[in-house]
């Protein structure tokens, strides 16, 4: 079995900053005029919370830019997710128009706040160049400030980065030892990797048995590449399998 370390990490560029969840609970109509009448005396949860229900239209007809506009008014107020999620407006042009720089801006100020999804995303917009000068260096850092407060995507992407030598001096090692806290915090994509790298021996002492154990928590996990490998390395060294 062949197993190189590409076919196993993808850089994702395209990043995934500040997924808006609308929140499970329903509010009345008469809840949500009192919730404006607060937002407009300055209350900063109340301008978040309609940002939300207008972004998910909920109890009202959706409406981005009424979203954008009380995130923004929270935003200015120094509250963390307005910040996180007016920079995503700004990334996808929602209700505003789309702009880079912008949601780069407003992932500076929460990330320093020490919001570890802000400096997570901030660190791929320097990885991606995207509102930003592309800068590998930076894009690490960030990432190890989110991953100090054991941030799962930026431990997995420091995985990748001390791996390729992105903004690091390459280090397998060091590669390992991300992959194994994302891969103890149940990532199966993690898993996957540290299958590999124990599988070639790369950062870690080979081991197919270790191999074998990695690839089954992440088959267990519906990962189809690791059921495939450990179908296959299972074959070749069935003692490392029981």
């Amino acid at each position: 079995m062949n197993i190189t370390m590409h076919q196993w990490i993808v850089i994702v560029v395209i990043i995934s900053i500040a997924t808006l969840f609308a929140p499970a609970i329903v509010f009345p109509a008469h809840h949500i005029n009192e919730l404006k009448s607060y937002a407009e005396q300055g209350d900063v949860y109340s301008q978040y919370n309609l940002g939300v229900i207008y972004y998910g239209g909920i109890e009202v007809t959706r409406d981005y830019k009424e979203a954008a506009r009380w995130f923004r008014k929270a935003a200015e107020q120094g509250y963390i997710d307005a910040q996180v999620s007016l920079s995503a407006l700004f990334y996808r042009g929602e209700g505003v128009i789309q702009d880079n720089k912008k949601a780069a801006s407003w992932l500076r100020k929460a990330a320093d706040q020490n919001d570890p999804e802000a400096q997570y995303n901030l660190g791929m917009l320097y990885y991606g160049g995207k509102g930003v000068p592309q800068d590998f260096k930076k894009a690490a850092d960030w990432l190890k400030k989110a991953a100090l407060q054991n941030d799962l995507d930026a431990l997995f992407g420091l995985g990748i980065m001390y791996h390729e030598g992105e903004g690091v001096s390459q280090d397998f090692k060091q590669s390992a030892h991300y992959f194994r806290k994302a891969a103890n915090k149940g990532d199966a994509d993690a898993q996957s990797v540290l299958g590999a790298m124990y599988y070639e021996g790369l950062g870690v002492t080979q081991s197919y048995r270790e191999a074998a154990s990695w690839f089954k928590k992440a088959a267990l996990q519906g990962n189809l590449e690791s059921q495939r490998y450990l179908d296959t390395l299972c074959a070749e060294k069935p003692d490392a399998c029981r």
